[in-house]
């Protein structure tokens, strides 16, 4: 069985009502991401991860550098 690669961008947010983006596979997996990551995402119920346009995948903080995405 092989594991599917994230795919799906989703903007977190932080306690200081900052945001971040991460690539993921879905909503719990980027605040795994986000923690692993070092910061503090926001709990609440009404900031749970958004899905957003992929064309934030290029701020995201788990985004492979550009060597390593066409191998």
């Amino acid at each position: 069985m092989t594991k599917k690669k994230p795919n799906i961008v989703y903007r977190v947010e932080l306690g200081g009502a900052d945001l971040i983006y991460v690539i993921a596979r879905h909503e719990k997996g980027a605040l795994s991401v986000a923690v692993q990551h070092g910061y503090e995402p926001d709990r609440s119920p009404s900031a749970k991860p958004r899905r957003v346009d992929g064309l934030f995948a290029e701020r995201a903080i788990n985004r492979k550098p550009a060597k390593a995405e066409a191998a």
